[in-house]
């Protein structure tokens, strides 16, 4: 039993059988340094809203279901006007954390009706002595892994890109903590007061809306650089993104599910909002993309990476030469 405890912390593969393909959850961490339940793992459950006695113990049911959360988000997104509908998005995107005062603002009287940011001061797990951070790339707190004398400080999306950081609370005590870089896109952030007038968005809306939302603009502002013509979340939510170049026309829908299998299940039985439609996953889970592409590729979609769009957009744009 000690040396299972042990692997808890390792990835998933090394618990299994040798007979036992470990597939998409091979490298998954169940429990990180503090032995609370993984970002990563969190999030598998909240996909598969497993309602396990254990899980139900330890880790509140309330938190599986998410699933609801990210219902109710969509419905309050679909009542809105088309054009209205598209800035939302944006802003979700663009805005996932920040003061009272500036959200109001560039929320421009829309803020409550929305209800989509909850207070960082209630957020014990991304403090340091009062302060949290931001991460460099989506904006939303980052997690603080209390563990001995230095503590980690990464992002739950970010942290495979590089998004790392550790800090020691006790330094420098009657200052606000500093972080250093011990990732790759580690750039420098700045500590800012958990206090009720700082807001971030829900978890599961930042989640499943802003981060394919990070991944959707990326593509967007690659394809305008190519000089492409692009509208973003045409038909509200039918799909996320109309290409048009050199004559040809690619519809994409973006996704960021933890779980590329899940995924699967959830499109295996529906018909693409339009024909040709190109389901673009993170290229972290490059790995998996043949695997969707057996599950929905009889429907009709095509499955490509970030990159994989990336390429196919670049060529079309040679091709015009």
């Amino acid at each position: 039993m000690a040396e299972f405890r042990r692997g808890l912390a390792g990835p998933v593969r090394l618990l299994l059988p040798g007979d036992i393909p470990a597939d998409e959850v091979g490298d998954l961490v169940l429990l990180d340094e503090a032995g609370q339940l993984h970002d990563e793992a969190l999030d598998l459950g909240l996909e598969h809203l497993v309602p396990r006695a254990a899980w139900d113990e330890h880790w509140s049911w309330a938190r599986v279901s998410a699933e609801q959360e990210e219902r109710r988000v969509y419905e309050v997104l679909r009542r809105l006007p088309p054009k209205e509908y598209a800035k939302v998005r944006g802003l979700l995107v663009r805005h996932t954390s920040g003061e009272l005062i500036r959200l109001r603002r560039v929320w421009d009287g829309m803020l409550s009706q929305l209800d989509f940011y909850e207070p960082v001061s209630a957020w014990s797990w991304c403090q340091v002595r009062g302060y949290w951070f931001a991460c460099p790339l989506c904006r939303w707190p980052m997690r603080v892994n209390r563990a001995g004398a230095v503590w980690e400080v990464r992002c739950e999306a970010h942290a495979r890109d590089g998004v790392i950081y550790t800090c020691n609370p006790d330094r420098a005590a009657d200052r606000a903590p500093r972080l250093q870089p011990a990732g790759a896109a580690a750039t420098p952030v700045r500590a800012t007061p958990a206090t009720a007038e700082h807001l971030a968005l829900a978890r599961t809306t930042w989640r499943y809306v802003t981060l394919p939302g990070l991944l959707e603009c990326g593509l967007r502002d690659h394809a305008r650089s190519l000089g492409a013509r692009v509208t973003m979340w045409p038909h509200k939510d039918r799909y996320d993104l109309k290409i048009s170049l050199g004559g040809r026309v690619w519809k994409v829908d973006a996704k960021a599910w933890a779980s590329v299998t899940k995924l699967g299940d959830a499109l295996k039985d529906t018909d693409p909002a339009e024909p040709g439609l190109i389901i673009v996953i993170p290229d972290h889970q490059r790995n998996s993309r043949e695997l969707l592409q057996k599950m929905i590729g009889r429907r009709g979609y095509r499955v490509l990476t970030g990159s994989g769009l990336i390429a196919e957009l670049t060529s079309g744009k040679a091709a015009q030469r």
